[in-house]
């Protein structure tokens, strides 16, 4: 899958949301964090595969980040 959309992101955060129970919260720190990172690197990159029922998205941590 090329670069996702945000109408892929928006779907694939619905589906996450559901799995999750329907309520996802996130802290302003959390979100901060991950929108601004110390350094102004990023500390997290995902990627997403396409797999043959779907897709499949991959969290890519940087370890040189400590959290």
């Amino acid at each position: 899958m090329s670069e996702p959309s945000d109408a892929d992101i928006r779907a694939m955060l619905l589906v996450m949301i559901h799995r999750a129970g329907g309520v996802v919260e996130i802290g302003n720190a959390e979100l901060y964090d991950a929108m601004m990172p110390a350094g102004g690197s990023s500390t997290a990159r995902f990627t997403v595969e396409e797999t043959s029922s779907g897709i499949r998205v991959h969290l890519h941590e940087d370890p040189s980040v400590k959290g």
